[in-house]
């Protein structure tokens, strides 16, 4: 009733209802307590700023809720258990924070007692072992970012983002991939100096296992167009290491493939070797492609930033600029990767080595 009447509309009995919702929210029957918080988490995200006078005490309130044993997943009377399974109350309460945080918004950032209750709050059900409570505290952890990414711990959260993209479960893993384009999308440089290349191979070794994940091309795309122009050489040094990674195991399955002598044992390896081997390469190639697809996108990138050091040495040794580090200086490995690709056995990776030859000829020619 609250939902679809409307915050405004029920703001005259807002106090009454919390009262009555938080009575409830204390009650040791998992199907109480459950539906209880939930219509809590309904109407905190109705009111929306209307609710923050109640915001200490939803909170108190929720970390008496999380010190009970009966709202553990596995906590209460036996004959509950089955029923607190299936009623999973610790990510109604993440939603909850969720709410609070959206009431809150900037003011995040200004009221310090309440945002170090919210942190120790995402922080606990952060390493919860439930997959789906981990979920709900990763969204949590995202809203505050966007209202007050001061007051968090952005290494740790890249490295923990970083050990769930491992996770056998998809919902965990998607939830980490959108966190880290989220930061990307923030400040790629800090990115970078945090999780660096060892962070981007990661994701590239995504899409070898998995090509269908989403985001993890948006990653890479948004964090190759803010700081390509800065060093253009480190993302053609990666995807050189990509494309040759991706050769070598194309090339150990050949080998398997044209091996004359074979006994039993290592004929049923061989085959194993070559359906696993043709799995992979079905992803890889994909993969493959996606590398020619940053080294156009670096090249563009690059040529349409008016940085003129990066095509003009006689200008950029005037300048004082290093060398090292500039795109013309890495045009025999654009052509050299770019030449390998347009001889590939798949079209798709011949047009786009096409294209990356293309590039190089426009680059030579500024």
């Amino acid at each position: 009733m609250y939902t679809h009447a409307g915050g405004l509309a029920a703001q005259p009995y807002l106090k009454t209802v919390l009262n009555v919702l938080m009575s409830l929210g204390n009650d040791p029957h998992p199907v109480v307590h459950y539906w209880a918080l939930h219509a809590l988490g309904e109407i905190v995200s109705s009111s929306s700023l209307s609710y923050s006078p109640f915001i200490p005490n939803t909170l108190g309130m929720l970390f008496k809720v999380y010190l009970m044993e009966s709202h553990e997943p596995e906590g209460g009377l036996l004959g509950n258990v089955n029923l607190a399974g299936e009623l999973p109350t610790y990510q109604v309460v993440c939603r909850i924070i969720d709410g609070v945080i959206s009431a809150l918004g900037p003011e995040l950032q200004e009221t310090g007692r309440t945002r170090s209750l919210i942190i120790d709050l995402m922080s606990q059900f952060a390493t919860e072992v439930d997959d789906g409570v981990i979920v709900e505290a990763i969204h949590c952890i995202q809203h505050c970012l966007m209202f007050a990414p001061n007051v968090m711990d952005v290494p740790d959260l890249v490295k923990r983002f970083r050990a769930y993209l491992s996770s056998s479960k998809r919902t965990l893993k998607l939830a980490s991939i959108n966190a880290l384009y989220q930061l990307v999308q923030k400040d790629a440089f800090t990115m970078s100096r945090i999780g660096g290349d060892r962070l981007v191979e990661v994701l590239f070794g995504m899409l070898d296992d998995d090509s269908s994940v989403e985001g993890v091309r948006s990653i890479i795309t948004s964090w190759l167009q803010q700081t390509v122009t800065a060093g253009p050489s480190g993302w053609i040094d990666l995807c050189q290491r990509i494309m040759a990674r991706t050769t070598a195991s194309q090339q150990a399955t050949e080998a398997v493939k044209n091996s004359t002598f074979q006994d039993d044992e290592s004929q049923s390896l061989s085959q194993g070797m070559q359906t696993s081997g043709r799995g992979h390469v079905t992803a890889r190639w994909r993969t493959q492609l996606f590398a020619l697809q940053c080294l156009h996108s670096i090249c563009t990138t690059v040529a349409n930033s008016g940085r003129r050091e990066h095509f003009d040495i006689p200008y950029a040794r005037a300048q004082g600029v290093a060398l090292q580090g500039l795109l013309v200086q890495r045009v025999p490995d654009l052509i050299k990767m770019a030449f390998t690709a347009s001889a590939a056995y798949v079209t798709e990776i011949r047009l786009e080595g096409l294209i990356v030859l293309r590039d190089v000829i426009e680059v030579r020619s500024e």
